[in-house]
């Protein structure tokens, strides 16, 4: 499917590439939604969104950006 110019499944191939090349998980659902560019658009929105909050230096954390990474155990 295209939205105009832009070919709708590059959208899952970038998230795809950003989870290979940052060694993370994403998951992706849109629960709801009938026109494709606007489910696009609130995707990456929201990735950005979600970004910017695993990001952000936390002063509760003495600075340290939130993160669990050597904290969990199998």
């Amino acid at each position: 499917k295209w939205i105009g110019d832009f070919d709708c499944e590059l959208a899952k191939e970038f998230f795809a590439a950003f989870s290979t090349r940052a060694q993370c998980n994403l998951h992706v659902l849109v629960h709801h939604g009938g026109n494709a560019h606007h489910m696009i658009e609130c995707i990456f929105k929201a990735f950005a969104r979600a970004c910017d909050s695993a990001t952000k230096i936390d002063p509760r954390l003495g600075g340290a950006v939130p993160s669990t990474k050597g904290t969990l155990n199998a």
